[in-house]
């Protein structure tokens, strides 16, 4: 008994001196400011193609995990799809990315009754509380392109975009953000590249896509531009370039010249590989433009494993890149099986009667998009694994905290506050989502002493006002 005794107590002092070893301070800083937040967002391509037509109640209900603030995630930044369209003879698109166009012959007028169910999924979102709304084209219509077809061009290297319609390109986008206005939808911005540099948007692809050169993309700004001012449309700016990634990104707005940038109020980049994030957001400073991680998405996992991956993504890119929103690609997606897909809710594209399956990495999304909120401000936390915000007029301090190894004591310094309450949120392998904590920490001379579960992400609420 003696020995066993002996044996359970070394055990504890090593876990014990294990975790000391781990202890980390992260101080947080109110005075060292960084971007002012705008919100979190989805594109509505291409899960809305399908769902839009499912049954009242299942649209609801998508809808309201999706853009519903006390249902859901609350995404309040929509990227809306105009749709190319493709030639009506082809049969290579996948079937929820293939929406009708507007604009579907050259001598056809606009077929306003077009893309109904992506046109659902947006005032849908307008009634949960989205507010910015931004417009981005993938490909021109089939008939104004090279190929004929609007999944690219014939071995993808080359422009798509036939430069006879260059102007009717521009007509067709802008036709489309005047008829929405009309609607009581504003875009913002509007984005007429998606990927642009890429090589793989080519001819009887399985979505559309267009190559862009950098003299074109100079040229379709300025008409673009053009455009929104002749029909009055002072409300909507352009965007540019939804490239892959980060790098590419950087070397497209070197290219693009003044006279077109100064048409541009933002630069939209993808996330999937980079090593030019400080570059980035030096240029868009330096620039005056506003920066969006405008795409991001990724395998779900039945373990944390996504979801760390996702946390890390975000922490990354709102610490270093700074961005101003932050968009998950496809929020919804078909996989009635909960493990291969890109979806934060799993849902079958061809059975309604198929339950949506919400996946782990949708609690890990919401650990940010409940809390931190449009309007806040992201400012100073030391450590890498951290994101924190404040929000002086709902007097809301908000840290996400992702611990991706073991257990580990974290210290939060957070004496430069006057702390009334605390809440806590965490999601992890231990069968919590998005699970509030039963027991809080008092903070002890400014700072609150917890320890973290491994592979975990946790969210601390705190009614807080600065201390000056």
């Amino acid at each position: 008994m003696a020995l066993n005794f002996i044996i359970r107590l070394l055990l504890i002092i090593s876990i014990l001196s294990s975790i000391a070893n781990a202890k980390k301070t992260v101080f947080i800083d109110p005075n060292d400011r960084w971007q002012l937040f705008e919100g979190w967002g989805t594109m509505l391509s291409w899960w809305t193609n399908v769902i839009g037509g499912f049954p009242n109640y299942y649209k609801e209900f998508v809808a309201d995990l999706a853009f519903d603030p006390e249902k859901g995630l609350g995404l309040n930044v929509i990227r809306f799809v105009i749709p190319g369209g493709d030639n009506p003879t082809h049969h290579h698109i996948r079937p929820e990315g293939n929406v009708p166009g507007y604009w579907q012959c050259s001598t056809c007028n606009f077929n306003w009754s077009a893309d109904e169910h992506q046109r659902w999924a947006l005032f849908a979102s307008l009634k949960r509380g989205a507010n910015i709304f931004e417009a981005n084209s993938a490909s021109p219509p089939y008939w104004m392109t090279k190929s004929n077809c609007s999944s690219g061009s014939v071995h993808g290297i080359s422009d798509n975009l036939h430069p006879s319609y260059y102007d009717a390109f521009a007509k067709y986008l802008t036709e489309v953000v005047s008829w929405y206005k009309e609607q009581g939808i504003i875009f913002r911005t509007i984005a007429p590249f998606n990927e642009p540099s890429a090589k793989w948007w080519k001819a009887l692809g399985y979505q559309e896509g267009c190559h862009y050169s950098c003299s074109t993309m100079n040229t379709i700004i300025k008409k673009v531009a053009d455009n929104l001012i002749a029909k009055g449309l002072n409300d909507t700016s352009i965007s540019i370039a939804d490239e892959y990634a980060v790098d590419q990104e950087v070397s497209t707005i070197n290219c693009i010249d003044s006279a077109a940038k100064s048409y541009v109020s933002q630069y939209n980049v993808h996330g999937y590989r980079s090593s030019q994030k400080t570059e980035l957001h030096n240029i868009t400073n330096k620039d005056g433009k506003k920066l969006w991680m405008s795409e991001y998405g990724l395998t779900t996992t039945l373990d944390m494993s996504a979801s760390i991956t996702l946390s890390e993504q975000i922490l990354n890119d709102m610490r270093n890149l700074k961005t101003n929103a932050w968009v998950y690609f496809q929020a919804i997606q078909d996989d009635p099986n909960g493990f291969n897909g890109w979806g934060l809710v799993g849902v079958s594209y061809t059975n309604s009667l198929y339950p949506p399956k919400i996946q782990l990495d949708f609690y890990a999304y919401k650990q940010y998009t409940k809390f931190i909120r449009p309007g806040y401000q992201i400012i100073s936390s030391n450590d890498n694994d951290t994101l924190a915000a404040y929000s002086a007029k709902d007097q809301k301090l908000v840290i996400v905290c992702t611990n991706k190894g073991v257990a580990q004591l974290w210290n939060f310094n957070v004496n430069m506050f006057n702390i009334s309450n605390i809440t806590a949120f965490r999601t992890s392998n231990n069968n919590e989502t998005f699970t509030p904590l039963s027991r809080i920490p008092s903070i002890n001379n400014g700072s609150l002493v917890y320890l973290h579960p491994s592979d975990s992400i946790t969210t601390w609420v705190f009614d807080a006002t600065l201390n000056l």
